[in-house]
């Protein structure tokens, strides 16, 4: 199977990992290899305009859906941990054969995978990106976690079964995401945008994401003083729509605090949505090759 992009071809491969059959959409060239990991609910369309902007430029990239998320084989029992998904990360590195340490690219959520990654695998890592990462000073939740994982695991199939998730399938990604491409969406891939929104796995998946993300928070910060980053060169890039609010403000404060606890330059992204990489492709292409470059030199 594969996506026509604007001079290079996207190829989609399924490889079984940790138990599980694992999607990733992928372009091939001559760089180190370049990992791109959406945020919650993330598949691979968003990264297409990513992938094919990199593969023009000779780059060795591909977007992992993790399970449940695009063409990913569901884990209905499954929770996700910042370990499992670095290990995840790894074992697709393998599977795919790409041996050289790899530029993590990690956007929202997957920022925390990202960073774990390159804390518990130093040597299978060169370099991060985290695009508009989530950040947590002091994490924590009210609600057991013995009580939150049955409950979205609940949520979301009664939405399912009484026919609220198709209903709002639309609405939710026009809500969350915003963003569009420079060149808009094609018809297909609003069809398959839809499709996967529609699909009962990934709306458990998505909720059982969402109702652990302080589990994963938690997990991180005590991976961070327990186990030091390697030195590589990092990039936090923050979105800005290039309205000026104070919660705007504050965003902005906490990724370049970010930057300067992992030791990486800070750069802002304007105008863009919080999914960068559908919103402005061109930038992050070029954030990446920055760091490529990096992790090139000190190789």
């Amino acid at each position: 199977m594969t996506t026509g992009g604007a001079s290079v071809t996207v190829s989609h491969e399924t490889v079984t990992v940790l138990g599980s059959a694992v999607h990733v959409a992928r372009v091939h060239g001559d760089s180190a290899p370049v990992v791109l990991c959406g945020g919650l609910g993330s598949s691979w369309h968003d990264w297409v305009d990513v992938l094919t902007l990199l593969g023009d430029a000779g780059c060795s990239a591909f977007a992992l859906d993790r399970p449940g998320f695009g063409d990913s084989e569901p884990r209905p029992g499954d929770v996700p941990t910042v370990a499992g998904e670095a290990r995840r990360i790894v074992a697709v590195l393998d599977a795919l054969g790409l041996t050289r340490p790899a530029v993590l690219v990690g956007h929202s959520m997957a920022g925390f995978y990202v960073e774990g990654a390159a804390r518990l695998e130093p040597d299978r890592v060169g370099g991060l990106v985290l695009l508009d990462s989530s950040v947590e000073k002091s994490p924590g939740a009210l609600i057991p976690r013995r009580l939150r994982m049955p409950a979205a695991r609940a949520l979301a199939r009664t939405s399912s079964a009484v026919g609220l998730q198709a209903l709002g399938a639309d609405a939710v990604r026009h809500l969350v995401v915003q963003a569009v491409p420079p060149g808009g969406y094609p018809p297909e891939r609003i069809d398959e945008l839809r499709r996967l929104y529609r699909e009962p796995a990934y709306l458990e998946a998505a909720t059982v994401e969402y109702f652990a993300y302080a589990d994963l928070a938690v997990e991180l910060n005590r991976l961070r003083r327990a186990t030091p980053l390697p030195a590589l060169p990092v990039v936090v890039a923050a979105a800005h729509t290039s309205h000026r609010t104070p919660w705007g403000a504050r965003w902005i404060r906490k990724q370049r605090r970010l930057a300067s606890y992992l030791g990486g330059r800070f750069v802002v992204v304007s105008p863009s949505h919080h999914h960068v990489m559908i919103d402005q492709p061109a930038v992050v292409v070029r954030t990446v090759d920055a760091v490529l470059r990096d992790a090139s030199g000190r190789a």
